[in-house]
């Protein structure tokens, strides 16, 4: 059996600024291991190792980054990769998706509620496309939250966000006058 190689990651709880464009291309082209950390996306480009379909997974408890990390080695997929258009979108799309599945919790304020599975497609080494399912994990939450914490993130931001006119178009009031996100 070959497990391939692995990354343990630790979130800081602070920012650094060691994943700007400029340090990931340092890893672009790199052998896996020459240029740590990010170099474990490497084989997911190149298809190198046993299979030509390499599989990152992230695993952890609540808080320890793993939102973060796929972000960030996203990000280096996407910038050494980056003669496509596609990889920008996939990237785009992340806070979106996060609007939908992520909620306040007494341990984190942008914690995700839901578990996530990327598909990235490669043509020649480079991103042309991606799939991303994704499953609540808490269904509940859209109508009970512990103390303390709130409901998914989409309510909030669609109730700040409409217009006035759209608003009052689809009888929608403000965050604090629902029951559901106000508990």
């Amino acid at each position: 059996t070959y497990i391939g190689s692995i990354l343990v990651s630790v979130n800081p709880y602070r920012l650094y600024n060691i994943y700007g464009k400029e340090q990931v291309l340092q890893y672009e082209g790199r052998a896996l291991g020459e240029n740590p950390p990010f170099g474990v996306g490497t084989p997911c480009l190149t298809g190198d190792g046993p299979s030509h379909a390499p599989t990152l997974c992230f695993s952890g408890e609540s808080g320890s980054g793993k939102t973060e990390a796929t972000k960030l080695i996203l990000s280096y997929l996407a910038a050494v990769s980056q003669k496509r258009s596609t990889a920008p979108q996939i990237l785009e799309a992340t806070p979106l998706l996060e609007s939908f599945g992520n909620a306040k919790t007494v341990r984190n304020d942008n914690s995700s509620r839901f578990g996530k599975f990327v598909e990235i497609f490669l043509e020649d080494g480079l991103i042309c496309g991606a799939i991303t399912s994704q499953y609540l994990l808490e269904k509940s939450r859209v109508v009970f939250q512990a103390k303390s914490e709130r409901n998914y993130h989409i309510f909030y931001e669609m109730l700040a966000g409409l217009p006035s006119q759209q608003r009052q178009r689809y009888c929608l009031q403000g965050a604090e006058t629902y029951y559901y996100l106000n508990q």
